[in-house]
């Protein structure tokens, strides 16, 4: 991968974590009230307000597991992912102090993919057997 494709993934992925972060803010505050369970349960019912038709939310590999594929060209919610722990030296600083880290993860809901019983079946087209005509003894 190039150095400016490089940046610009990581530009990205800041600006969408950005994103999140601002969302997640609004959130936290329904959490403390009572209104949602965890930042993430806040986060879904928000996107299944904007779009009632959406069931559940998977991973792509969770649906590729299932047998559904995720429709080309849709875009996936985001959440917060596992918080994972990691080590950084801060300026000035000889030690590396710990940290806690979320990730951002990627959603997809039922009405991004194909389910495999949604997926229509090719139609295979079957040219009918000759029939076999009846020779009888006398015709020869």
């Amino acid at each position: 991968m190039s150095k400016d494709k490089e940046s610009a993934r990581k530009e990205q992925y800041l600006q969408k974590r950005k994103e999140l972060i601002e969302l997640s803010k609004f959130v936290r505050m329904g959490v403390k009230s009572g209104a949602y369970d965890s930042v993430n349960e806040g986060l879904k019912e928000i996107y299944q307000e904007t779009n009632p038709e959406i069931e559940e939310f998977k991973t792509f590999w969770q649906w590729k597991e299932e047998g559904a594929t995720v429709r080309k060209g849709q875009t996936a919610f985001l959440i917060w992912g596992q918080p994972r722990k990691g080590e950084q030296v801060p300026e000035g600083a000889n030690e590396p102090e710990e940290y806690k880290y979320w990730p951002l993860c990627y959603l997809f809901a039922n009405t991004q993919v194909y389910k495999p019983e949604a997926k229509p079946e090719p139609e295979t087209q079957h040219e009918p057997e000759p029939e076999l005509a009846t020779v009888s003894g006398d015709e020869y």
